[in-house]
């Protein structure tokens, strides 16, 4: 289709889209590029294109993009986590924390809106503030080493041994291949 007809928008789009599916992200850039040159007003277009500029690296870019998403549709819960884990990357993290907690107002079981808050608090020094977010990551998605891991150095940061052995325990237990 497009071959026969690159002016298309929506056929760019799922073009792009199939690509960033199939984790082929810098080849889903073009066709995304594309599609917002087409169809400039595409939410969907800018998500997809900055997720997919996200798994490049390149991580500015990704913010305007995903900026451009959070404005149009601010409870669009998965676009203000995606906002804040970019702001995350580029040394934004107050923006980061604020765009998290925006995710978490609007769906509070989001798994890695929770994760990525609790980590972010965790890192700064404050354990006592990620825990409740790590905890919710952890109980959202049991099978979740990452999870386990992160809240284990939380629970190490607070003083709490026992809880952090039973956490680590749980991911070792968690990371190990099944039969």
């Amino acid at each position: 289709m497009i071959r026969t007809d690159p002016q298309i928008p929506v056929a760019q789009l799922q073009l792009g889209v199939a690509r960033c599916r199939q984790r082929r992200w810098a080849e889903a850039v073009a066709p995304l590029r594309k599609a917002i040159e087409l169809q400039p007003d595409s939410v969907m277009a800018h998500y997809e294109m900055g997720l997919a500029l996200f798994e490049t690296g390149d991580w500015k870019t990704a913010a305007r993009h995903f900026e451009i998403v959070a404005a149009r549709m601010p409870k669009f819960a998965d676009a203000r986590f995606s906002l804040g884990a970019v702001y995350a990357r580029i040394d934004k993290v107050p923006q980061a924390m604020d765009e998290l907690r925006e995710a978490l107002a609007l769906e509070p079981q989001h798994y890695r809106a929770n994760l990525l808050a609790g980590r972010v608090l965790s890192l700064q020094g404050q354990a006592a503030a990620a825990l409740p977010y790590l905890e919710r990551a952890a109980a959202v998605q049991a099978g979740s080493a990452e999870a386990q891991a992160f809240l284990a150095e939380a629970y190490e940061k607070l003083g709490r041994a026992a809880d952090a052995e039973r956490a680590r325990g749980r991911a070792g237990q968690l990371r190990k291949p099944r039969p």
